[in-house]
C-alpha cells in the first residue's frame, strides 16, 4: 500500500467488525459474573464460575479471530481483494 492510499472498508470488514462487538460482549457478559455475579444481558447465563471463566476465554478468542480477519483484509492490495 503506498502511503497517503486508504484502504476501502468493505463488506467482509464490517462483517468481522461485528463479530467483534459481539466478542466484545461475550467477554463483558463473562468479567461481570466473575466480578459481581450479575448477568449483562441474558438473564441466567453465565450461571457459575467456570461457565464465566469459558465465556471470558471465547470472548478473547473472538475478539483476537476478529481482529486479525479485519487486519488481513485492510492490508491486501486493490489486486488481491476479489471482486464485489
Amino acid at each position: 500500500m503506498n502511503v497517503g492510499q486508504r484502504s476501502q472498508v468493505t463488506a467482509k470488514v464490517m462483517g468481522y467488525a461485528l463479530l467483534d462487538a459481539v466478542g466484545m460482549l461475550v467477554f463483558a457478559s463473562g468479567l461481570m459474573w466473575l466480578a459481581r455475579h450479575e448477568t449483562l444481558f441474558i438473564p441466567g447465563f453465565p450461571t457459575s464460575t467456570s461457565t464465566a471463566v469459558l465465556t471470558v476465554v471465547a470472548g478473547i478468542a473472538l475478539m483476537l479471530w476478529s481482529a486479525a480477519r479485519i487486519l488481513r483484509e485492510l492490508a491486501k492490495t486493490p489486486r488481491d481483494r476479489e471482486p464485489a
